[in-house]
């Protein structure tokens, strides 16, 4: 599928896995740094500056937080005359497409459409998957900066809520309310949600957890546990319309009402 290296903007280019495999190809195009976005390994760590983030081509992965440390990474590389980035996941249509887009969109302060059709002029077979064109368009609407108080920054906030929520949730296999486990599980979440976005306040937070130990909430405590492993199991991020996102709506909000 189309080239393995292509070069889209100064000092930048974009291909694929097997591109990553080619020292000699990598040297032809001057290339000294390499973001990696897939599982591939770092096949020249001797030959040349890598930086790797593992990510899944999957409409449910969080990238928009990482978007500055790419962007930090392509920027600093290219401070010094000579330095070439090659930016690659396997196939070099998603996953580096969507790194790619997010720094042009950066740079020229476009939006993403626009970015779009500039990177396809030199790229065509472009297709990041749905979730990260959304996350895309928000990083245009945040004006490239993760840190705000808009509408759009709290969107972008509860959207690390989310994720951050699936990633607590996920890893827990067992419920058991008695088990000083589920009180610690509740403790993480009710810290993800102070401590990331003020979805509650500190009090509320330790009011939730002091009622995980009372047995008149016990059931109620117990059924939310279970609703947030199960829902965790299916992530579904709508970043045009967070509010709809199942997790938040089932998990999330109730436990935000039960310390009201």
């Amino acid at each position: 599928m189309g080239n393995t290296i292509d070069p889209v903007d100064h000092g930048l280019f974009l291909g694929n896995a097997k591109g990553s495999c080619d020292k000699e190809l990598l040297k032809k195009h001057n290339i000294t740094h390499i973001i990696n976005v897939c599982y591939e390994p770092n096949r020249f760590p001797k030959d040349f500056v890598y930086y790797q983030h593992k990510l899944y081509d999957s409409n449910a992965v969080f990238i928009l937080s990482e978007f500055p440390k790419f962007i930090s990474f392509i920027g600093e590389a290219l401070k010094k005359k000579g330095n070439n980035v090659f930016v690659h996941c396997e196939k070099g249509v998603s996953r580096s497409a969507t790194v790619v887009l997010a720094y042009i969109m950066y740079k020229y302060q476009i939006n993403c459409d626009q970015a779009y059709q500039f990177v396809q002029e030199n790229r065509p077979e472009i297709q990041p998957n749905k979730g990260f064109i959304q996350q895309l368009r928000l990083w245009g609407r945040l004006r490239y900066n993760l840190n705000g108080t808009s509408k759009c920054h709290q969107e972008y906030q509860n959207l690390c809520l989310i994720n951050n929520a699936f990633k607590c949730f996920g890893k827990i296999e067992t419920i058991d309310v008695e088990n000083c486990k589920s009180c610690q599980i509740f403790q993480d979440i009710t810290k993800i949600i102070s401590v990331e976005n003020g979805f509650i306040s500190q009090k509320k937070a330790k009011k939730l957890n002091r009622l995980t130990k009372k047995k008149r909430k016990k059931k109620k405590v117990e059924e939310l546990i279970s609703n947030c492993i199960k829902l965790s199991s299916w992530p579904d991020y709508s970043v045009s319309n967070w509010e709809n996102n199942k997790f938040y709506q089932e998990c999330l909000l109730p436990i935000q009402k039960l310390v009201k």
